[in-house]
Formats: C-alpha cells, sequence, structure tokens
C-alpha cells in the first residue's frame, strides 16, 4: 500500500505540473499576441482615434464648401482628410478671396451646403444674405504682423516697435529669436498709431535711422487688397481703431475722419497681394529689404507645423497695438443638415481640433493651442460692424477711382 500511495502522490504531481505548464505557455502566446497588435499599430494615435477604420462610419456623405484661402492646407491635410473620412464625411472645399466672392460663388452653384469665412463681419454679412441661421465658432487666429529681426532694431529706434512693460503674450514663438521680446521683461509690439504717422508724413524706410539701404518707399504696412480680400479687413479695423483716437468707428462723421490715414495706408502700398497666402509666401521668400518689409498676416500661418513654413532665420512675428482675430466660423446654408453635421464634428472631435491647432490655429477649446505660440494678446479690439466696414471699403474705392489722393 505504501508503493502504491506513493505512486499516487507522484502521478498527481505530474499531472499539477502538466497543468501548470500549459497554462504558463498560454498566458505566453497571449502575451506575444498582444505584443504584436501593439507593434502593428505603433502607438499611433490615429489608430487610436479609429483613423484606421475601426470605429470608423461606413457611410460617407459628400459635402462641399467654400474657405477662406488661409484653412486650404488644414482641409488638404491627409490626417484631416482620413479622420473626416472616417466620421463619415468627403469634404470638398475651394477657396474664396473675398466676401463679395465668397457670396457670388455660393449663388452660382448649389452645391456649396457651407461657407467657412475668416472674419465676423464676412460671416454675418453671409448670413444676412442667405438666410443662414447657423454660425458655428471653430478657432481664431490673431493678426500678427511679419518683418526681420534687424528691421525690429531699426524700427524701436524710429519709435514704431515699442515695448510693453506689462506681463503678457509675445507678438513670437517661445524663447526664441521669433519670440517678439525684447529681453527686457516686455514684449515689442508695433505701435500702429505711430505706423500711421509715418505713412501719413511720407516717411521712407531709407530715411529711417540707421537704415541707409532701405527701400525708397513710403514706411507702411503691406496687406492684401481690401476688396478682395479679408486679411485686408482685419487691417482696416486696426488701423481705424488707433486713427480714432482709440475706438472702434461707428458713425460716417468717424468714417470721413480717419479715411485720411486709412488711405495712405493703403493706396501707398503699391502692388498689394490677391491673398494673405500670396502675401506670406512672398514674405518668405523675400530676403530683408525685399518686398515685404512688414506684412500683416494669420498667425496660424506663422505658427503652423503640418506643414511648418520655411522661415527666414531671421523672421520675427509681432503683435499690432492693437490687434483683432480672425474669428473663423462655419455657416450651413439652410436645409443643409449634412453641413450642419460637419461643422458640429470640426469644432467637437478631439482629433480635428488637435489637427487645427497644428495648422496653427486657436481652437475655442483650450485643450489645444498651435505649437510655441504665446499667450494671447493684450490688445484686441473688435471690428467695425459690416456696415461700417462696407463704407470704409466704398470710401476708398472712391478715391482710387477719382485719383484726387488721400487728403486730410
Amino acid at each position: 500500500m505504501g508503493s502504491g500511495s506513493g505512486s499516487g502522490i507522484g502521478s498527481n504531481s505530474s499531472g499539477a505540473a502538466g497543468r501548470v505548464a500549459a497554462l504558463v505557455v498560454g498566458v505566453a502566446i497571449i502575451v506575444v499576441l498582444a505584443v504584436v497588435v501593439v507593434g502593428q499599430n505603433g502607438g499611433d494615435s490615429s489608430a487610436r482615434s479609429g483613423d484606421d477604420g475601426a470605429g470608423c462610419t461606413a457611410d460617407v456623405v459628400r459635402v462641399k464648401g467654400l474657405i477662406g484661402s488661409e484653412k486650404q492646407s488644414y482641409f488638404d491635410d491627409p490626417d484631416v482628410r482620413t479622420r473626416l473620412r472616417c466620421l463619415g464625411f468627403e469634404v470638398a472645399v475651394s477657396p474664396a478671396g473675398s466676401r463679395e466672392d465668397m457670396l457670388v460663388q455660393l449663388e452660382q452653384d448649389p452645391e456649396h451646403a457651407f461657407a467657412f469665412p475668416s472674419s465676423t463681419a464676412t460671416a454675418e454679412k453671409i448670413k444676412s444674405e442667405t438666410g443662414a441661421k447657423t454660425g458655428i465658432a471653430l478657432f481664431s487666429s490673431p493678426m500678427v504682423v511679419v518683418t526681420h529681426r534687424p528691421l525690429v532694431e531699426v524700427l524701436t529706434r524710429a519709435g514704431i516697435v515699442r515695448q510693453d512693460g506689462g506681463s503678457g503674450g509675445s507678438g513670437g514663438g517661445d524663447d526664441s529669436d521669433s519670440d517678439g521680446s525684447g529681453g527686457g521683461g516686455g514684449e515689442q509690439l508695433v505701435d500702429v498709431e505711430a505706423l500711421l504717422g509715418a505713412a501719413r508724413d511720407g516717411l521712407k524706410w531709407n530715411q529711417l535711422p540707421g537704415n541707409p539701404s532701405g527701400p525708397n518707399k513710403v514706411v507702411s504696412l503691406s496687406t492684401t487688397d481690401p476688396k478682395d480680400s479679408n486679411s485686408a479687413i482685419m487691417m482696416l479695423s486696426i488701423a481705424s481703431h488707433a486713427a480714432n483716437g482709440g475706438a472702434v468707428v461707428t458713425s460716417d462723421a468717424e468714417i470721413a475722419r480717419v479715411m485720411p490715414d486709412l488711405c495712405s495706408m493703403v493706396l501707398q502700398q503699391g502692388q498689394q497681394s490677391p491673398t494673405s497666402e500670396v502675401l506670406f509666401n512672398d514674405y518668405l521668400r523675400d530676403p530683408q529689404g525685399g518686398r515685404i518689409q512688414l506684412g500683416l498676416v494669420y498667425e496660424a500661418q506663422f505658427r503652423s507645423t503640418k506643414p511648418a513654413p520655411a522661415l527666414p532665420e531671421d523672421a520675427v512675428a509681432l503683435f499690432p497695438n492693437p490687434t483683432v482675430y480672425s474669428r473663423h466660423t462655419f455657416i450651413p446654408l439652410e436645409g443643409e443638415d449634412d453641413a450642419r453635421r460637419l461643422g458640429e464634428a470640426l469644432g467637437g472631435d478631439d482629433r480635428l481640433i488637435e489637427l487645427a491647432a497644428a495648422h496653427g490655429f486657436r481652437p475655442e477649446r483650450a485643450s489645444a493651442q498651435p505649437s510655441g505660440a504665446p499667450e494671447a494678446p493684450r490688445f484686441v479690439v473688435e471690428a467695425p460692424s459690416a456696415g461700417v466696414l462696407e463704407r470704409m471699403l466704398d470710401g476708398l474705392a472712391e478715391i482710387q477711382r477719382s485719383g484726387r489722393g488721400c487728403g486730410r
């Protein structure tokens, strides 16, 4: 019995050992499979967000609309297109330079289901003209002045660039040379009132102290053409506020008061770029002393990382004082439910919000912001109403047609 009992204990032990071994092998297989799956996904955010097809809808609708040219790279981004398709949208966009151009295209092509302009005034004009009732604020971009660091030193000596002694965001990025900080504890700002004074007096770049080799043309801020581009409307908002003693222009009397300064700023530029994209590309190609000495662009153009612009080594972006926000409002036309759902997705999907920030925009949701972006500018003003801006544009057009000059 003793031997039988010993034999029974031995067989039970070997059976238990076999079961343990099988369990260990099974666990090892599961671990290997898990490693393979993780390795295939590579920890990619697109895989986590469902862009690999998992969790994506099979039903895709095509939505066509008009956008400001500054958002073209966002909608062309393969990551954006992939995420939108995952959410059920195939989006086709066409750029429109001005609100009038946008309205004309909306009227001519009934397939357009939405408009996505870059200013509040344009958004209100489109809603008024089309009967659209909904506007979805998605992201914004403060206007910045791009220039070159040696010119910042020249303009500082001339009193056009000033250092703000308060705390707050700088006009550039982090602690690099493009941060717009002068090293004295405050940010450097372009004084718009001083800039208007230089244009009013006919001061030329080569007359600025320490800048004898500068261009023989009047100191001014390069912009797009106000009648063709929304970004130049931002310039009218900024310049009119400075020319009106630091107040938003609201009346015809105030329009008449600021018109000579607006005329000097606009008409003394010479050739103007048709879009903000062309203007910024001209700045990137121009060496210091080229056509674009100071250029008014969207901060998003300077801050984008998808793709990052090929900035000159001495590139600087400064906030003008004052500045305005270019607010990008998505407008689904009446009855266009697919467009409305698209706007809600652009403003509510975490991945699309991250991608908007990567393109340099400041999303309405503060969870994502552009890489290297400074704090929000401190000296921000509201734009005049759409009606006042229209009358400013009409006044500038009349001066150009008459050839009578800016006057005082």
